[in-house]
Order: structure tokens, then sequence, then C-alpha cells
């Protein structure tokens, strides 16, 4: 489980990445920035998944400190899937053709958030799920 959340983390750092780059052009790219923005959503939505089905079910046993930080993790994504989705919503092709600058300052915006979250997650579901394979391991 750990391994497959560091790749989907890894996947969507990178996923980032093409976007800040696609978003540091003087002009957007009509035919490959939504192939990026599409790239994104699916890489955050097999995340969300992954820590929502399997994960947090996972460490149903932690202590009531870390349980209390791993509620927290899904109040705050619930959050910040509404915020995600009001972006891509607002954010259509048409828009952003009509407001490139607009559409980079809030892309960088939601980009940055995006990371503050990996870093988050990857802070209190890696130490638990790499001390849980090591119980299994014992």
């Amino acid at each position: 489980m750990l391994n497959e959340l560091k790749t989907l983390h890894g996947a969507l750092r990178e996923a980032i990445a093409e976007l800040a780059a696609e978003t540091a052009k003087a002009e957007p790219d009509a035919a490959t920035l939504p192939l990026v923005r599409l790239k994104l959503t699916r890489a955050s939505s097999r995340r969300k998944a992954l820590i929502e089905c399997s994960i947090s079910p996972l460490l149903h046993d932690v202590s009531p400190e870390d349980a209390r930080r791993i509620e927290d993790l899904r109040r705050i994504a619930a959050d910040k899937a509404v915020l995600s989705s009001a972006h891509i919503a607002r954010w259509t092709m048409r828009l952003i053709l009509a407001d490139w600058q607009g559409y980079r300052r809030a892309s960088a915006d939601m980009r940055a958030q995006m990371l503050r979250r990996i870093n988050e997650e990857a802070a209190i579901l890696y130490p638990l799920l790499e001390a849980k394979e090591a119980r299994k391991a014992a």
C-alpha cells in the first residue's frame, strides 16, 4: 500500500510539473493543455480512491491521535475536492483561452495547494503505513 501511495504521489508531482510547464508558456496550447489537465485529474482521483477505500480502512487500529490526524486529512480532502471541482468547472478551455494570465495565476495556486496536500499526506500516512508493514512482516 505504501509503495502504491508513493507511486501515485510521484505521478501527481509529475502531472503538476507538466501543468506548470504548460502554464509557463506565453500562450496556451489548446491541444496539449486539456490532456495535461486530464492527466492531473485522473492521478488525483486514483490517489483519493486509494486513501479512502484502501488506506483509511487499513489504518483502523491506530492511536487516537493518529486517527484524529487521518480524519483531519479526510475532512480537508473533502474541502479541497470541492475547491478543485470548482476550479475545473470555472476554467473551461474557452475561459482559459480568453484569460490566459488569470488561468496561469489560478493554476499556480491550485498546484501549490496540491503539492502541500501531497506533503501532508506523506508526513502522516507514510510513517503509519511503514509501521503497519513492519508489524505485518514481524
